[in-house]
């Protein structure tokens, strides 16, 4: 049996480029959205600050590559939001598509998440006693 992880891959190079692409074109959207919607006013004030500031923050660590599955899953679920309220369509439908992808592709070499949970190098002694020295 295999162990999953929350991440499959941390692919540098062209692909890792085209991610780090990805999450600023999702992230910056986002974080236009999240001040949009601090911006309007209305019956919900509070929700709307409260969603504003929510997807600032995920807005924030997509795009320094912090829990960059999680923050898509959260602002995909936000597009489906956006999608249901009637809201700009295209935006919505931006905004799906690449939340979608980068769940599903990753954050790529270029993110916090490769520093924190990327590949490791270990080194195993060809002398066993020489790792209790």
């Amino acid at each position: 049996m295999q162990l999953q992880r929350l991440y499959s891959t941390f692919p540098g190079g062209s692909p890792g480029y085209g991610l780090l692409i990805l999450r600023i074109a999702l992230g910056i959207t986002a974080l236009f959205r999240g001040a949009l919607q601090l911006s309007e006013s209305g019956d919900s004030v509070f929700l709307n600050w409260i969603f504003g500031f929510f997807v600032i923050a995920a807005a924030i660590f997509l795009l320094v590559g912090f829990l960059t599955p999680v923050t898509g899953l959260i602002i995909f679920a936000g597009g489906l939001l956006s999608l249901a309220s009637n809201q700009d369509l295209s935006i919505a439908i931006y905004t799906l598509v690449l939340a979608a992808a980068i769940v599903f592709l990753g954050p790529g070499a270029f993110s916090l998440d490769a520093r924190l949970f990327g590949r490791r190098e270990i080194v195993i002694p060809k002398n066993p006693t020489a790792a209790n020295d």
